[in-house]
C-alpha cells in the first residue's frame, strides 16, 4: 500500500530501512552515514514525487536542527492540507505539537497544533493518536 499522498510502497519501505539504521546507529561513528544516507533517497524521492507531506516528514524526523525540522513540519503540513491528506495533517500535526511542547517549551504554538491534531482525529481512526493528543495536552493546559 502506498503512503497517503501516493509514494509507492516499495519505495517507502527503503525509507524505513534507511530510517532503522540511523536510529540503529545512533551515538555510533556509523550514524552520519546513515543519515546521508536516508537524506539522499529522500532526496531522490522528492524530485520524483515533489515535496510531498511523507517525505517532508520524515527529513523533519531526522532533522537535528530544530528551526529547520519547524520549517520542514510546516510545509508538510501545508501539503498534506492542499491533498485533503487527513493521515499525514495528523502525523504532522502532531510532530508540530510534540516539537512546540516537548522541545521548544512554546506553550501557545503548541495548543495551536494541539487543536490542529484534534480536528483531525475526528477523520482518522488511530488509538495511539489519541493517546498523544491526551499526553500532550496535559503539557500545554
Amino acid at each position: 500500500m502506498p503512503t497517503p499522498d501516493g509514494i509507492a510502497n516499495h519505495e517507502w519501505n527503503r525509507v524505513r530501512l534507511l530510517a532503522t539504521a540511523v536510529l540503529d546507529a545512533t551515538n555510533t561513528e556509523q550514524e552520519s552515514h546513515c543519515r546521508s544516507r536516508l537524506f539522499a533517497y529522500l532526496e531522490a524521492l522528492e524530485d520524483k514525487y515533489g515535496a510531498k507531506a511523507s517525505i517532508l516528514a520524515t527529513r523533519a524526523d531526522f532533522c537535528e536542527d530544530l528551526h529547520r525540522r519547524n520549517e520542514l513540519l510546516h510545509r508538510a503540513y501545508a501539503s498534506a492540507e492542499a491533498t485533503d491528506d487527513a493521515h499525514n495533517a495528523l502525523y504532522v500535526a502532531h510532530s508540530l505539537a510534540e516539537l512546540h511542547l516537548d522541545e521548544l517549551g512554546a506553550l501557545a504554538e503548541g495548543a495551536k497544533w494541539l487543536e490542529c491534531m484534534r480536528g483531525y482525529l475526528v477523520r482518522v481512526d488511530d488509538g495511539w493518536f489519541v493517546e498523544e493528543y491526551d499526553r500532550l495536552r496535559k503539557l500545554a493546559f
